[in-house]
């Protein structure tokens, strides 16, 4: 009697850093840094619930050098994350016809990103500017 035996297709260890699943590899791992910076405001709140010395220490390690690397670095991830979110959202959506042609996907991405950013622009404002 024969054995079966399925056709298994080799794969290097590093399939991962190939030129077609790089910008994926990369945008999975930027998601990490979301959870990172969950992370840090989440130490903050701990922080908060102990005491005003422990907010004070949490709001210095926040000036330190280290702690300004660190936001600078996973703000380019994040910025980065969000540039591909939407950049993958026209292909995760139903076609979108408008007047019987289809909206291309170049639209659908500058229309998404731009939403995204004048409702952050406004939310910024609103925290920084209020009038109390």
């Amino acid at each position: 009697m024969s054995e079966r035996r399925p056709y298994v297709r080799p794969m290097p260890r590093d399939w991962w850093a190939h030129r077609p699943f790089r910008h994926y590899t990369i945008r999975e791992l930027s998601g990490v840094t979301i959870a990172i910076y969950a992370a840090v405001l989440l130490s903050g709140l701990v922080a908060l619930l102990r005491g005003p010395e422990a907010w004070d220490a949490w709001r210095g390690w926040l000036a330190s050098p280290a702690s300004l690397v660190l936001h600078g670095a996973l703000l380019i991830a994040m910025l980065w994350h969000v540039r591909t979110w939407f950049q993958i959202l026209p292909k995760t959506m139903p076609k979108l016809i408008l007047g019987g042609t289809p909206v291309p996907q170049r639209t659908i991405t500058l229309v998404g990103t731009s939403v995204a950013v004048i409702c952050s622009s406004a939310l910024v404002a609103f925290v920084l500017w209020r009038p109390f």
